[in-house]
């Protein structure tokens, strides 16, 4: 959710149906900024707990009064508790504890399209390892111990495991770069599971204007289908790239060879992942994403207003996974970092 929320005045809680055609005097719809990466969770206390001691990253919990929240996630009468860690290098990682109606948890393979980890990069792996351990978190690396693994900076050690929800989290060991942040992770990126590279790059890179490299060509890799528990017989590919803001790292990755189930759940279910992207001229992008055949998932497909000059609205990406996208009036128009 956007936070700048907060500031509304809660009579506004109405959706608005925005001109749903774009014209020569609308800038062109692209990103302006990764906003935050989302993870709905069963108890937010319990997943706050499991960060802070397994990783040491803290975040605060508090309720979320947002009127509008049920319209953008299509649950009338749902509420919401969050809490918006603030993670190394800019990164924000939004944990959603949704209230107020049924919820049904679910869990991907990693192989599953819709499926997300994220990335964090620690200067001492083998403390996060007996952390981790200690807390009973499930170990998905093959043999429940770090492995080696190429990264674009040479060879690092690495390990997956699932937090309470399930959620993915990657451990590399990675030495800091100069000036980087204090504590044990110093740096974050994002890694998603996809159907299709062609899909994928089509809806970022061709509806959003998000800048990707590849696809890759399919490789056998076994350090990295033995970190991720895949079968030997399975292969993959990636898409990546740099989502403006803060600069964040992301990777799509497109397994083949191993069954594979699309891992789509409500914005609301424990354990669905999502991002929040701010962008340039939010109805001529949903303009085309309807022509497309996107799923729109708020209310009535509608942009929501948020308050504080913020709309918004949730939307199905090729994958499976929600992802939220919002525009800000008042600011420049173009890519860049986001303000807030």
């Amino acid at each position: 959710m956007i936070l700048r929320a907060f500031c509304l005045i809660p009579a506004i809680a109405v959706s608005v149906a925005f001109a749903q055609t774009e014209s020569a005097e609308q800038p062109k719809p692209q990103i302006r900024s990764l906003s935050h990466a989302i993870h709905a969770v069963e108890d937010l206390d319990t997943t706050l707990a499991f960060y802070r001691d397994v990783f040491g990253l803290n975040g605060t919990p508090s309720d979320f009064p947002n009127p509008a929240v049920p319209l953008l996630t299509n649950a009338p009468g749902v509420t919401l508790r969050l809490s918006m860690m603030q993670l190394p290098a800019g990164m924000r990682f939004e944990l959603t504890h949704f209230k107020g109606l049924e919820r049904k948890p679910g869990r991907a393979a990693y192989t599953d399209p819709g499926a997300a980890s994220i990335v964090l990069y620690a200067r001492d792996l083998d403390t996060i390892v007996a952390n981790a351990k200690k807390a009973n978190a499930p170990i998905v690396t093959a043999g429940g111990a770090p492995i080696e693994i190429a990264t674009a900076n040479g060879k690092a050690r690495s390990i997956e495991l699932r937090d309470p929800d399930g959620f993915f989290v990657q451990v590399v060991q990675q030495t800091p770069a100069a000036g980087a942040p204090e504590g044990n992770v110093h740096r974050v990126s994002l890694a998603y599971t996809i159907e299709s590279a062609d899909a994928t790059a089509k809806f970022y890179s061709g509806m959003m204007g998000v800048d990707l490299t590849g696809p890759s060509a399919f490789s056998k890799d076994p350090a990295m289908l033995k970190l991720v528990g895949a079968p030997s017989g399975a292969e993959f590919r990636k898409l990546t790239g740099v989502l403006p803001g803060p600069p964040a790292y992301v990777e799509f990755t497109e397994f083949r060879g191993v069954p594979r189930t699309k891992f789509h759940l409500r914005v609301r279910d424990p354990g669905a992942p999502a991002m929040a992207i701010q962008v340039v001229n939010l109805s001529g992008m949903i303009a085309r994403m309807k022509a497309a055949g996107v799923n729109v998932i708020s209310a009535n497909g509608q942009i929501v207003d948020f308050g504080g000059g913020t709309h918004t609205i949730f939307v199905e990406d090729p994958n499976g996974m929600n992802v939220e996208i919002f525009e800000r009036s008042g600011q420049p128009q173009g890519k860049g970092q986001l303000k807030n």
